[in-house]
């Protein structure tokens, strides 16, 4: 059989866990003969932007770098932009205080921040609804090593699953997360999980990354963006992309993270920094470590 030149894709359906509308969910199989069980799964959060990127990546590394076949599965909205931010901030977001959303300002607006709060149940949703959804199509998954990947927001949400759900993944990809969300609210999660990591009888891998630009203050700011030049800057300067994630590497350490890794891509900004994680995420996330 001829190599393909694009990744495979499979869909389906499956219910919000709201149990309002549905999600598309996208299923790339490896390009590469797979073993015939314990295959591993990357889940890739914000599946409208990232799943395309993420198995076409796990296409050409399978075949050509010696990584180990799998299968990627995204989760997407199929909705416009303006829509799409909307309801990824619903699902991949703990809740936010008053004094958080108001400080969000033009910007909170634009992406729904206050319809946001929803990760403890869209957590549930992953592991328990379409964990099992995507074992039934490819049994070889059932046993196999299961991966989170989340960016920006998706970020936050797979240091939020991390934090509260240590054993609901093998290994979690946290890509320049936002770790901003409700004031750093998401830090007050660290003493739990201490004791929920100490308790596992197998610790997870955790790569964390940030792009090493991304407290760079912005000259100009995209047209409908609705928030000023000033306070987006003020935004990022709050925000602190690359300090936030490095403070909270070093806390995960001293919390008893021992296959961890940590970096700040040095050439890369917010969204750069996503394609540059999945690849080198995922090396670490399979065990082919730096």
């Amino acid at each position: 059989m001829a190599f393909s030149v694009r990744a495979s894709l499979e869909q389906f359906a499956l219910p919000h866990p709201s149990g309002e509308g549905q999600l598309t969910i996208s299923v790339a199989s490896p390009a590469v003969p797979a073993p015939d069980a314990a295959v591993p799964v990357l889940t890739v959060v914000d599946g409208d932007m990232l799943f395309g990127l993420a198995a076409e990546t796990a296409r050409a590394v399978s075949s050509v770098a010696a990584f180990p076949a799998h299968y990627v599965v995204g989760i997407a909205y199929d909705a416009d932009y303006a829509e799409f931010l909307k309801r990824r901030t619903a699902d991949l977001t703990p809740p936010i205080g008053a004094e958080a959303l108001a400080k969000l300002g033009g910007m909170g607006a634009a992406i729904g921040s206050a319809q946001g709060g929803g990760a403890d149940a869209f957590l549930p949703f992953l592991t328990e609804t379409l964990r099992p959804a995507i074992a039934e199509r490819h049994p070889v998954t059932a046993s196999g090593p299961q991966i989170l990947y989340g960016h920006s927001l998706g970020g936050l949400f797979t240091a939020h699953a991390l934090l509260t759900r240590p054993d609901s993944f093998d290994a979690f990809i946290v890509s320049s997360p936002s770790l901003w969300w409700n004031d750093f609210a998401i830090l007050g999660e660290l003493p739990g999980f201490k004791e929920r990591l100490a308790a596992l009888p197998r610790r997870p891998r955790v790569f964390v990354d940030v792009g090493a630009r991304e407290q760079d203050l912005p000259a100009s700011v995209p047209e409908g963006l609705g928030v000023t030049l000033e306070e987006a800057q003020a935004q990022i300067r709050n925000a602190r992309m690359v300090d936030a994630a490095r403070e909270f590497a070093d806390a995960l350490r001293g919390a008893g993270v021992t296959a961890l890794h940590h970096i700040a891509f040095a050439h890369d900004d917010h969204v750069s920094a996503a394609p540059a994680a999945l690849l080198h995420g995922m090396r670490f996330a399979l065990g082919r470590d730096h």
